[in-house]
């Protein structure tokens, strides 16, 4: 894990709020993340700005569940400082992917995601995809998924996934999760137990 990873994970626990669930969200988001690279086609700086939004994507909790990835939003930008190796542009990013965990996808008339650039924009819609379909996968918060296997087709994305248990919730709530990916991608996502 590089130092700048380190940072994140020394955030998350200070905030300590579900740890070893935003632990399971990265660690998924990651495996979708490689899996999926000939479809998103980002880079190492990308996959980093993904782990760190997933690790401190639900830390808008310890403010109220109501509304929490946008406190997330804000807490993650207030916290910069803490966040040593990251550029504010980065930042921003991690900021913005955490912020779309949930709820309305990213949108021109929400102001942070406006600001960002035309690139931008496209990297944390990306990104915030994967990450939805990740945090879906963790329900109820009991990191049942071991591994995951994506295939990608040409109008379809298959995620097969091993579990310890419960594989209708998780896969449930992927699917819950998945209309960002089938927007952005322009496939279809089907999940399956392996």
């Amino acid at each position: 894990m590089s130092d700048r990873l380190k940072t994140a994970e020394a955030l998350l626990d200070a905030f300590d709020w579900d740890v070893e669930h935003c632990r399971q969200v990265r660690d998924l988001a990651r495996m979708l993340f490689d899996q999926l690279q000939p479809l998103h086609k980002l880079g190492d700086n990308e996959r980093d700005i993904l782990e760190v939004a997933a690790l401190l994507h639900d830390i808008g909790w310890t403010v109220a569940g109501k509304k929490h990835h946008k406190h997330s939003y804000r807490l993650i930008r207030e916290n910069e400082a803490k966040l040593v190796g990251f550029t504010t542009a980065e930042v921003e990013l991690i900021a913005n992917v955490a912020r779309y965990h949930r709820k309305s996808p990213p949108s021109p008339h929400h102001e942070a995601f406006a600001a960002l650039s035309a690139n931008e924009q496209r990297v944390v819609q990306r990104l915030a995809a994967l990450l939805r379909i990740a945090d879906g996968f963790d329900r109820p918060h009991l990191q049942q998924i071991q591994r995951l296997v994506c295939q990608v087709m040409d109008r379809q994305v298959l995620i097969g996934i091993e579990v310890i248990a419960n594989a209708r919730a998780q896969i449930d709530g992927a699917a819950r999760k998945r209309d960002l990916f089938e927007t952005v991608f322009d496939r279809s996502v089907e999940f399956s137990v392996l």
